[in-house]
């Protein structure tokens, strides 16, 4: 009887033990931010409602919903002159860049464009939903700060992580909008 309670209690402790580990991956992590230096240290660190997202996993609990809502869209800016919607020539010119919108990597705007991704829904003709006050600052929000509009999506915050800036998620919303833009053109 007290070999079986110490094999038990030895087998709990082992479990324990091994669950508390780091694995391979998350040290290799934790070694990455480590020698990326204080201030890549500083930019891996989560804001609270990062840690929410990862807490339940992308799928928050319904009472927590309207509060991260209200506070992702606390956090949008929008441009000085007040115009959410730019230049659609600038738009597709962020849409397509790599290093700034890179929006290709996951949706399909131009049809015409090869390169473009199948992870976010597709964009050809987005701007069927017109140009109303309410669909554009709707498209603005959602490409400044998707968080706003739906917690813990996949989409980056563009704006708010400063990949960019107000008048640069404005020249994106008209990509989207305008008729004349690719996007909308009728072919």
């Amino acid at each position: 009887m007290k070999k079986r309670y110490t094999l038990g209690v030895l087998v709990v402790l082992l479990a324990g033990l091994t669950l508390s580990q780091q694995s391979p991956f998350q040290q290799r992590v934790q070694q990455a931010i480590q020698s990326g230096g204080s201030k890549f240290v500083e930019t891996m660190k989560q804001d609270p409602d990062q840690a929410l997202c990862s807490q339940y996993r992308d799928k928050l609990p319904p009472e927590q919903v309207g509060a991260f809502l209200e506070r992702q869209r606390a956090l949008i800016k929008y441009p000085a002159d007040g115009k959410l919607m730019g230049d659609w020539k600038q738009g597709e010119a962020l849409f397509t860049n790599p290093r700034k919108g890179n929006c290709y990597a996951c949706h399909t705007g131009d049809p015409k464009e090869a390169g473009a991704g199948r992870m976010g829904p597709g964009l050809v003709n987005y701007g069927q939903r017109g140009t109303s006050e309410a669909v554009v600052k709707y498209t603005y929000d959602k490409i400044y700060n998707a968080w706003a509009t739906m917690p813990c999506s996949l989409m980056y915050r563009a704006g708010h992580h400063g990949i960019l800036t107000p008048e640069e998620t404005a020249h994106v919303t008209a990509f989207l909008l305008d008729p004349a833009s690719p996007v909308n053109a009728q072919r």
